[in-house]
């Protein structure tokens, strides 16, 4: 495998490590400190949302600067933001809307970030002479393990350290991260439509993503299942395990449990991908895999059925990312992937910010089991969408990248 490859893989393990840890310390450093439900998911809320327009309004200057330079950046300045969050706790008791607003800071750096680095892997991909599909399969797969390790790791260091100092962790991560995208990953120069201004660029994602029926059913499906999940991990298990005996370390079981499954998935999938027909395997998985953990939560006490029931979610969901990531990237121009993939995952990350609130509220007015199940009867209706509408069939299609549109 190329080495740039390798580098870049490596990289955003150590990045997506400590993202994974922050994921689980920051909505329990409210918790325990305030006793809300809501306002750990408003701490959600906090980050998602500047990171969605941070991304939505970065992808025209990835496309300009090029998304290395534009990862590095935002890396290294990361690493700022994230270390000033638990200084602010150690050193002062400033008040929760100055706390939020170093969260928004960090999670606006973040999402330009994830943009460039999302431009930077096809071309890396291409590089490297590797498939797209299994260039998205290997990312998933570091994605996955990184899960998998960061969740228990966070879920130890928070009960050894606290929440607070745990978020260090990831302050250093960005640092790693910037260092070695920045001194070891060549690819990835401004393309031939460097010199178009930024909001007409800003207009063709748009437009791009409009008149892609396919496309446009992934972004619609993702808003509403990611709204589902955000309510899930930042909410729902956080209170599940407050309710119950185990303590802050089991905060991580339930990710560890669905990281064993998911990366068991992703060694398979690897594997079997070029005999499966994508819809088909992609519709089922999604359909099962999602809403299981919520259905866990809702309808038994049982640890063991949830910890299950997470490692065959995992296993499930471990090919949906591979799939949409190869079908994105080839039907859209190289020189287009920043502005296109970053309307893409803004508008299909917005419903994050949402669902740690709606879960919180639900949580407080309804209780766990209510919401839970609530939330998994709604993902069960929206993944039933690969089945029912023509467009998805252009996942089997292996469609080429499309001709892009004129500039405006």
């Amino acid at each position: 495998m190329n080495r740039q490859l390798v580098v870049l893989l490596a990289a955003e393990g150590i990045s997506l490590l400590g993202s994974r840890i922050t994921f689980v310390a920051l909505p329990w450093l409210v918790l325990t400190t305030h006793d809300s439900a809501l306002l750990a998911g408003v701490a959600g809320f906090a980050e998602m949302l500047p990171y969605i327009i941070a991304g939505l309004i970065g992808g025209p200057v990835v496309d300009r600067v090029g998304p290395r330079p534009t990862a590095v950046a935002a890396d290294a300045a990361s690493v700022l933001a994230v270390a000033g969050i638990p200084l602010l706790a150690f050193y002062g008791n400033a008040p929760l809307s100055v706390v939020f607003l170093l969260i928004a800071l960090a999670g606006a750096l973040r999402g330009f970030g994830d943009a460039a680095k999302r431009a930077l892997l096809p071309r890396t991909i291409a590089a490297a002479g590797v498939s797209t599909e299994r260039g998205t399969t290997l990312y998933d797969g570091v994605a996955r393990t990184s899960t998998l390790i960061g969740l228990p790791l966070a879920g130890v260091l928070i009960a050894a350290h606290g929440p607070a100092t745990v978020l260090l962790y990831d302050a250093a991560t960005f640092a790693i991260t910037a260092l070695i995208i920045g001194t070891l990953v060549q690819v990835g120069a401004p393309d031939a439509a460097a010199d178009q201004g930024y909001t007409d660029a800003l207009r063709d994602g748009f437009r791009w993503v409009r008149d892609d029926r396919l496309i446009l059913g992934v972004m619609s499906l993702l808003f509403v299942t990611n709204m589902f999940d955000q309510a899930y991990a930042t909410v729902f298990v956080p209170v599940w395990v407050r309710e119950g005996p185990h303590g802050p370390a089991a905060l991580g079981v339930v990710g560890t449990a669905f990281g064993l499954g998911a990366v068991a998935g992703n060694i398979l999938y690897t594997v079997l991908a070029p005999r499966l027909p994508r819809r088909r395997t992609f519709g089922i998985c999604f359909f099962l895999g999602g809403p299981a953990q919520l259905l866990a939560l809702a309808l038994t006490d049982t640890v063991w059925v949830v910890l299950a029931t997470a490692a065959i979610s995992g296993a499930l969901m471990s090919t949906v990312n591979p799939i949409l990531l190869a079908a994105v990237y080839r039907r859209i121009p190289v020189h287009m992937h920043g502005r296109v993939i970053s309307v893409l995952i803004s508008v299909s990350w917005a419903g994050i910010p949402l669902g740690g609130v709606l879960g919180g509220w639900a949580t407080d007015l309804l209780g766990l089991r209510t919401a839970a199940l609530l939330a998994a009867i709604g993902y069960l209706a929206v993944t039933a969408a690969p089945f029912l509408f023509p467009a998805w069939q252009a996942l089997d299609r292996g469609d080429q990248v499309r001709k892009a549109v004129a500039p405006a």
